[in-house]
């Protein structure tokens, strides 16, 4: 993409298509095209792939100008939203969708209590101005994690909160907002602190790639309009060890995003070290006592580990350069039964490449 501001014939086409409208209703008051300066800072080669391999996703989407303007690059679009938050009640991006001919794959969906269920995975999820009207911000990103490969976030933080003043930096807090606190919106929840955001992110099942700040990123304070600050993220998803090519022994994720292996398993290394972190399940060590699991590239084999005691576990080892496959092996695992039909290895919660 790489382009900052949309050709102006696609502004032109979509201002006309509003001004003919005769809608007897407000469009969304912003230029949601505007965000497009801060998506191109994140708009890298594998980003761009992601998105034309497997489309874009936009949560709360409003009258639906970015969705238009991504289908208009050749990009497969789903935009989500609900009427109950929107400007004006989705009214708007289902008269756009007609009057432009558009196809995208248009959703009403209460991201807050019902996240949708999607029949693939997205490359890129836009989450823009979103998470502080959510009440389950939590709920959402670690669905949207589930959802998508990369997600490009923008919320605003406050690094100044009431009753509390300054923040220290490296608190990891939120601010719930009361209904008339902030611009007089009671769609408005939580504002988070930096640190803030960027645990719940993580805690999510993402992972920041990039980042800044827009605004008064000096004095930020949650409740003041004169005093906003806005953070840009690009995030990628680690749900079901998404930033690891996974080869072969590897069971579909979990509801939390981990994953079952089998006995032997494999994964395409991507560093020169590896950490993973390891659960051992109580019944593994039950029923097949302590076990240990070799390691080998096809350069040789590696140090092995052994595991006597369940819970988590952190392993990490330096990798050959060069290695194209790291292959595990374990000595014991848990037979298919009649709770469950797998053969079942160890859990691994994550996976980290350096």
């Amino acid at each position: 993409m790489k382009a900052a501001q949309p050709p102006m014939e696609f502004r032109e086409r979509l201002r006309r298509a509003k001004a003919g409208s005769g809608a007897g209703f407000e469009w969304y008051r912003y230029d949601s095209l505007s965000n497009l300066a801060h998506i191109d800072a994140f708009w890298s080669e594998q980003v761009q792939a992601a998105a034309r391999q497997h489309g874009v996703l936009d949560l709360g989407c409003g009258d639906g100008d970015l969705s238009f303007y991504f289908e208009s690059l050749g990009y497969a679009v789903t935009a989500v939203d609900h009427p109950g938050p929107n400007h004006n009640g989705m009214r708007g991006v289902r008269l756009l969708r007609r009057l432009l001919g558009s196809q995208i794959d248009l959703r009403e969906a209460d991201l807050d209590a019902h996240f949708p269920k999607f029949e693939r995975r997205f490359g890129v999820c836009l989450l823009l101005g979103v998470l502080y009207h959510l009440k389950n911000p939590f709920y959402v990103l670690e669905n949207a994690a589930a959802a998508a490969h990369y997600c490009i976030l923008s919320t605003r933080i406050a690094r100044k909160f009431p009753k509390i003043g300054r923040v220290p930096a490296d608190a990891a807090c939120a601010y719930l907002l009361d209904a008339d606190e902030l611009n007089h919106d009671n769609s408005n929840f939580w504002i988070f602190s930096e640190a803030g955001l960027s645990r719940v992110v993580e805690r999510s099942g993402w992972r920041v790639v990039s980042e800044f700040s827009l605004g008064d990123t000096a004095d930020s304070d949650a409740t003041s309009l004169d005093r906003d600050e806005r953070r840009f993220c690009l995030l990628r998803s680690r749900y079901g060890l998404a930033e690891v090519e996974l080869v072969s022994g590897w069971h579909q994720p979990e509801p939390g995003g981990w994953r079952w292996t089998e006995r032997v398993f494999a994964l395409r290394p991507a560093g020169q070290s590896i950490a993973m972190e390891i659960y051992i399940p109580p019944e593994l060590l039950e029923r097949a006592g302590p076990v240990t699991m070799a390691m080998a590239t096809e350069s040789g084999a590696l140090e092995p580990a052994f595991f006597d005691r369940e819970g988590m576990h952190t392993l990490t080892r330096s990798l050959p350069r060069g290695a194209a496959i790291l292959k595990f092996s374990l000595d014991k695992s848990l037979p298919p039964d009649a709770s469950d039909g797998r053969e079942r290895g160890l859990i691994v919660a994550s996976i980290a490449m350096r």
